[in-house]
């Protein structure tokens, strides 16, 4: 299977933009080919994750509580566990510490 761009490059995009808007410090962004597999992991410094929001952080239209003043619909999350599962993979979300990670890991 190869790697479609038009569903992973948005996914990435929309980590990283998460990471810009609610967490802090440094965002490091780490990428792992092996076996056929691609590993990639999103990590920020921030507070990370409300625990309660963690096992919902996927769902459409899920935000957790602190980010409901910012723009957006919800949908940011959901769309990357589509974009993994559309490649035969899966999305989680950590936190650290220090803050969140979300990692893709896609068959590739």
């Amino acid at each position: 299977m190869r790697v479609d761009r038009r569903w992973l490059e948005p996914a990435v995009g929309t980590l990283l933009d998460n990471a810009l808007r609610h967490g802090r410090g440094a965002i490091l962004v780490r990428a792992e080919v092996h076996d056929g597999r691609l590993t990639l992991s999103v990590s920020d410094e921030g507070s990370g994750f409300p625990p309660d929001f963690l096992p919902r952080a996927f769902d459409r239209f899920s935000r957790a509580e602190a980010s409901r003043t910012t723009p957006g619909a919800g949908l940011g999350l959901a769309l990357v566990a589509a974009a993994a599962a559309s490649h035969d993979g899966t999305a989680r979300a950590e936190n650290g510490p220090p803050g969140a990670t979300v990692t893709l890991d896609v068959a590739c």
